[in-house]
């Protein structure tokens, strides 16, 4: 049992170390989001000729 108590106590440290990293880390993706959500909104024949030049260049990367 002092093995399980042991790593419990590691497992809570480790968790309240990270907590305001992975807060922050949430807290950009969030605002990433919402950029790039908007940028689709205001030019969608862009974010389009974007995504189709990304997943032409990924095949031909990939098919090698």
């Amino acid at each position: 049992m002092a093995t399980t108590d042991t790593l419990s106590e590691k497992a809570r440290e480790m968790q309240s170390r990270m907590a305001p990293q992975i807060d922050e880390a949430r807290r950009e993706l969030d605002s990433l989001n919402q950029r790039v959500s908007g940028f689709i909104r205001e030019r969608p024949i862009a974010s389009l000729a974007i995504a189709l030049t990304a997943g032409f260049i990924i095949g031909r990367i990939a098919s090698r």
